[in-house]
């Protein structure tokens, strides 16, 4: 006979849930849910951080019986409440999709209560560890549904808020559409030694994974438009198919003077107010630097000491970005079109949305 938590229940695989608007509850703890989650997943833990050790700990001291009632006893106080949120939940949704690491007890056992309650919802099959397995798959075998295009320009000509402008644009545009993929905006870096700062958080590789894996599937365009990268945005490595469609694509450059790309990044950056914390990554950053540029490291440590923070963009500009990006980037590159920047990411946009069709051929 089948053991109780061994019963067949509804399932529904990752594959099938990226084509169903279901609301989907990842019953995992705060911090596995933190480590990477589904995009859009909200996370109504069965057990916290501290409940799941205890679980853990009654599971490799007594057996994976005795951590069922630990497990019972912990989340017995909270249950209705929890049971009756997740009714809510389901009377507003298309379908209640419920996962945890590997779809075993969390999310099964939610599942079956939810039964009882006259609640019909569906267990991830296998769980995150499959849903992970199924986007790697996919990132691995993608390639452009159409004509690639990249877009090339030194740190801080404006590249990706142009980018920024054709995604918004594009919609409603005339002639033929690009789908952009703002990969800098999926990775909460500019891609530069110091482009995690001034950001609203620090996105995990996992989750970019899974941002940029739900983008490329429902690509919408008649050419698609990248950012040019290297195999790293920060500590984000990019997947290998859309580093090569970034290589392959055809090379276009946005052009801007250094004075304005100063501006642009003293804007961005916003160094006046940043925190201790990024101060003082700011401070690691600048030794990485003097390691390859120490008189420009030396010029910008004292500049942006005393203030002159102009001084300082352009110092690490002119003896270490732009050799860099050279170096890594556009080093004998032919550029099919280039465009002088308008210090205005709409008008630029818009000449780029009528110009650049005539590349595809």
């Amino acid at each position: 006979m089948a053991h109780p938590h061994e019963l067949a229940l509804p399932r529904i695989t990752a594959a099938e849930l990226s084509e169903k608007a279901c609301t989907v509850v990842d019953v995992r703890s705060p911090v596995e849910f933190a480590e990477g989650h589904l995009p859009g997943a909200l996370n109504l833990p069965l057990l916290e951080d501290e409940q799941r050790a205890e679980v853990g700990t009654a599971y490799h001291q007594e057996g994976s019986d005795s951590a069922r009632v630990e497990a019972m006893r912990l989340v017995s106080r909270s249950l209705p409440a929890y049971l009756e949120l997740l009714r809510t939940l389901a009377a507003r949704s298309e379908c209640l999709a419920v996962m945890c690491w590997r779809g075993g007890d969390r999310s099964g056992n939610v599942v079956r209560l939810l039964q009882l309650v006259g609640v019909r919802a569906l267990q991830l099959e296998g769980g995150y560890r499959a849903y992970r397995r199924w986007l790697l798959d996919g990132l691995e075998a993608w390639h452009p549904p159409g004509p690639v295009i990249t877009l090339y320009g030194y740190t801080g000509s404006g590249k990706t808020a142009v980018l920024r402008e054709m995604r918004r644009l594009a919609p409603k545009w005339p002639g033929p559409r690009p789908a952009v993929v703002d990969l800098e905006g999926l990775a909460l870096h500019r891609g530069s030694l110091l482009g995690g700062l001034n950001q609203p958080g620090r996105r995990s590789q996992k989750d970019f994974d899974a941002l940029l894996w739900e983008e490329l599937e429902d690509l919408q365009g008649d050419y698609l438009i990248l950012e040019g990268e290297s195999a790293k945005i920060g500590h984000i490595f990019l997947p290998a198919r859309v580093g090569e469609a970034i290589r392959e694509g055809i090379p276009v450059q946005l052009e801007s003077t250094p004075e304005e790309r100063a501006a642009r990044i003293l804007q961005e950056y916003a160094p006046q107010g940043w925190s201790v914390e990024e101060e003082a990554a700011f401070a690691e950053s600048l030794k990485r630097i003097a390691s390859r540029a120490p008189a420009a490291a030396s010029v910008v440590s004292t500049a942006f000491a005393e203030g002159r923070y102009e001084q300082a963009v352009q110092a690490l500009l002119a003896s270490y970005y732009d050799p860099l990006y050279h170096r890594s980037c556009v080093q004998e590159k032919a550029f099919a079109y280039t465009l002088e920047s308008s210090g205005n990411p709409v008008r630029d946009a818009e000449r780029l949305l009528r110009d650049l069709p005539a590349l595809l051929g």
